[in-house]
């Protein structure tokens, strides 16, 4: 392995997309600094632009933006924050879950010397308690003034920086290095440690959550639907689920989001308890589910019908597993020790459409035990949620969570080859992957364990355009706004990706230290910037799906019975390309001809409102439990023509790269403001 440093919108009423991938202050001054030492500074306060000349050698500029910042702790993921709303003077701060209450919301004054840092909910100054220069001393609010113990400095300190006070040139830090809430703040000896390294966030871009849609069932799975509706499902119960009691039933809902409609239906004609599955979009658009609960089961849902049948069991009974479609129409299934037996035999199978109902077969040379990860809870959690994406001639790559990738042959009796480690990242249960343009794929957060340990922040790009099993490259990108796991990540059309959710501690059934706000990646930049923040929180047991008209839904959470942790609902957030600058929605453009279906290699001609600049595939998909291995966005060029008389629009032949399905098709402008999607099906070519 190479290491590279380096809904038919007639009926929807919104018009039309710039990403607005600035903050909404996007003014910033910047700072250049070294290790704290004392200050001969040459300061200009009126200026955007503070040069503050630091006793030091080499120095490094530290953007410092002029906006609302959060300031977020790299090692708990948590903000600073006044620990209630008290104007009291001398009240220790605290950090605390992110949520985006005033008493988070924090303003960089620039004085002489360094910043003070201005609470926006009393105006109030983050101060060193009593100018003191110990260890331990505790950091509070207190009246603005003209103490060096109010004025902090902004030092680099990798993709992070320090804060460190002028009166005893030490550091900000959370007391005991703590992740819990409600922790201390102090001041100690700078380190490099995670406890004293922050990340000044500005105001959020423009986004905005719907409020709570409820649902009938706590949504722990989902799939698109071709007209723009959602299927979801939770257990052979609504609100609970049980890995021992087999009912062969599930509780499912069809949501409609343009008209907030739900169709509820108690699936039992399968008899399979369909929780905690592998999921799959098939060719012709319809959905395979297998195993979970009832271990062995293989079901179906044709959206064309809303009904679901039966297809044939598994050789392997298996959950929490990974699967994928292959390019020549199978679907792939590998580990799963959740269920039908704690055993490390969860070894590859394949499942074939005949003779039908459809039936499975192992794969003798794939065995699991290579991309088992060293999970604290041993077998039954360490392989579990394989990230498999499908590629060239029946190959699949496993991505993880794993420090080792693979590629996986399934021609014949299938192969393995090692293809090496994910840069210097480490096992990272329960993180996600997102091809979000051809066979390039985002790698995002995780945590070591799956009920121990914390989530990371770490992110990497995985470029996968080579010929199996040649080696792929590794990218280690800037790291995410928050440490999460248990988070889900969604593509958009422009290639920008939504991650929303998760927590910074491993954990199930637990909504402590859930991450609120949502960040969007963006491949022009290759970093993350702050969303707003939702109003639920979305850990253990919850999904993530876009939509056709470009908004992502958001769901579930739970699924244990009588505990506070249930989420029997969803929410939906609208991205920053979808609304103006004052946060109105913005004008977009529309497809107004385009096919229903068109073969790997055509060339298709597609109709808009008004001049676009470019057109992407995302493949419809499934999710549960922060995986979903179908999603993938391909862009499109445009080899000719205009929106009139139509754009010319060659679609890749291979099917490992649009992998047979179906496909949200969008147009996007010149702004970035994609069009409401057209569907469109791309099949399975005939077997050679």
């Amino acid at each position: 392995m190479a290491i590279d440093r380096g809904l038919n919108q007639s009926r929807f009423s919104w018009a039309h997309h710039r990403p607005r991938r600035e903050p909404i202050s996007s003014g910033a001054q910047h700072i250049a600094t070294t290790a704290p030492r004392s200050e001969s500074a040459s300061l200009t306060i009126a200026g955007t632009l503070v040069l503050l000349a630091l006793a030091a050698p080499a120095a490094h500029a530290v953007s410092v933006p002029t906006s609302l910042i959060v300031i977020i702790n790299r090692h708990s993921g948590q903000c600073v924050a006044n620990p209630g709303t008290s104007a009291t003077l001398n009240l220790q701060m605290v950090q605390k879950t992110c949520s985006g209450p005033l008493g988070e919301q924090w303003t960089m004054q620039a004085v002489a010397g360094g910043y003070r840092i201005v609470s926006r909910l009393n105006g109030l100054c983050l101060a060193v308690k009593g100018n003191s220069s110990a260890d331990g001393t505790a950091v509070v609010q207190y009246t603005c003034n003209s103490a060096s113990g109010q004025v902090w400095t902004p030092t680099a300190s990798g993709s992070w920086v320090q804060l460190v006070a002028k009166n005893s040139a030490k550091c900000l830090a959370v007391q005991a290095a703590s992740k819990s809430s409600d922790a201390k703040l102090i001041q100690a000896a700078c380190s490099s440690a995670d406890s004293y390294r922050w990340t000044m966030s500005p105001e959020p871009l423009r986004s905005v959550w719907s409020g709570k849609i409820a649902f009938p069932l706590v949504p722990v799975a989902a799939a698109n639907m071709p007209d723009g509706r959602i299927v979801v499902w939770s257990a052979y119960d609504k609100f609970k689920f049980s890995s021992t009691v087999v009912k062969g039933q599930t509780f499912t809902s069809i949501y409609n989001p343009q008209n907030n409609t739900k169709t509820d239906t108690l699936v039992s004609n399968t008899q399979h308890d369909m929780f905690c599955p592998g999921t799959t979009m098939l060719p012709d658009g319809r959905l395979l589910v297998n195993g979970g609960t009832s271990s062995d089961k293989t079901s179906i849902f044709n959206p064309a019908t809303g009904t679901w049948s039966a297809s044939g069991v598994m050789k392997i009974p298996r959950g929490y597993q990974g699967n994928t479609l292959t390019s020549n129409g199978e679907v792939f299934t590998l580990g799963g020790s959740w269920s039908g037996g704690r055993e490390r035999n969860k070894h590859a199978e394949v499942w074939t459409p005949t003779p039908p109902p459809g039936k499975w077969s192992k794969l003798e040379g794939v065995l699991v035990d290579p991309f088992i990860g060293p999970d604290p809870g041993g077998i039954y959690r360490a392989d579990n949620h394989l990230w498999l994406l499908a590629w060239s001639n029946r190959w699949v790559f496993h991505a993880g969570p794993a420090a080792r990738m693979h590629w996986i042959d399934t021609k014949g009796n299938g192969a393995v080859i090692d293809a090496g480690a994910r840069g210097a990242d480490l096992y990272s249960i329960n993180g996600t992957t997102v091809m979000y343009d051809k066979g390039l794929i985002l790698k995002l957060g995780g945590a070591p364990g799956y009920e121990s340990g914390y989530g990371n922040d770490r992110a990497y790009r995985i470029n996968m355009n080579v010929t199996p099993p040649a080696s792929v490259s590794v990218s280690g990108l800037a790291p995410m706004v928050f440490p999460r796991n248990l988070h889900n990540s969604v593509v958009l059309p422009t290639g920008q990706v939504v991650t929303v959710g998760g927590l910074n501690k491993a954990a199930i059934f637990w909504d402590g230290g859930a991450v609120l706000m949502a960040e969007l990646w963006d491949p022009a930049t290759q970093k993350s910037t702050r969303l707003s923040a939702m109003k639920t929180p979305r850990t253990y047991h919850s999904l993530a799906l876009l939509l056709l008209d470009g908004r992502v839904f958001v769901a579930g959470g739970g699924l244990c019975g009588t505990c506070a942790y249930n989420h029997p609902d969803a929410e939906i957030l609208t991205p920053p390309y979808l609304l103006n600058a004052n946060g109105t929605l913005a004008a977009r453009p529309a497809i107004t001809a385009a096919p229903t279906s068109a073969k790997l290699g055509a060339t298709i001609n597609v109709k808009t409102s008004t001049a676009v600049t470019s057109f992407a595939l995302v493949r419809m998909s499934a999710a549960t439990h922060s995986i979903n291995n179908d999603q993938r966005r391909i862009p499109l060029p445009i080899s000719g023509g205009n929106n009139t008389a139509g754009y010319r629009l060659p679609i890749p032949a291979d099917p490992g790269v649009v992998l047979p399905g179906n496909y949200m098709l969008f147009a996007i402008n010149s702004a970035g403001r994609p069009s409401y999607a057209k569907v469109i099906n791309i099949p399975l070519p005939p077997a050679p």
